[in-house]
């Protein structure tokens, strides 16, 4: 379900699309899970992949998956990951990204480099016993609107979505997005 090279068209990928179950993610480092003395952004988690992409002139895109055994157990773990995550983007802001998936949250705020100018947006939705992080993060020269993620975590939805029906995820964005 995650996005590939076939679902944004003119993109490159930086990371092809991979997933584990959580203990070789965690194993290999690709999982990101933080713990604090009370949650565990990982509980529950059975497998973790991820996927990103760059072009010339336009901000680095990266997604993460986190399925889990139900719905039920996605929605409950749901604010805790959401709360670890929004921590990357620090003096971040909430920002409405429409009706993607069965829960979600995003937030705006400065870049991944620090650098004054620079730009960093990520969404995170969850659909049935998916949740899903979309990220992107632009330099100070590369201009990118609040709603340039929004169209990425909606496809994203969409081929959870489309997988968890049984179907071969096929959703994309238009080649010149």
């Amino acid at each position: 379900m995650l996005p590939d090279a076939a679902s944004v068209p003119g993109w490159e990928a930086t990371v092809e699309p991979v997933a584990y179950p959580l203990e070789k993610a965690t194993r290999l480092g690709l999982a990101r899970c933080f713990k604090d003395a009370e949650q565990d952004s990982c509980s529950r988690v059975r497998f973790i992949g991820g996927s990103g992409f760059h072009q010339q002139r336009k901000p680095v895109v990266s997604f993460i998956v986190q399925t889990y055994r139900d719905p039920a157990t996605a929605r409950a773990a749901y604010g805790t990951v959401w709360k670890m995550w929004k921590r990357w983007i620090p003096a971040s802001k909430a920002m409405a990204v429409g009706e993607l998936g069965d829960q979600r949250n995003a937030v705006v705020g400065p870049g991944a480099s620090a650098v004054k100018g620079s730009k960093g947006l990520m969404i995170l939705v969850r659909e049935g016993s998916v949740i899903m992080l979309s990220m992107a993060d632009s330099g100070k020269y590369v201009d990118m609107p609040d709603s340039f993620l929004t169209r990425f975590a909606d496809v994203f939805a969409q081929r959870a979505e489309e997988a968890q029906a049984g179907k071969a995820p096929s959703a994309g964005i238009e080649a010149s997005s």
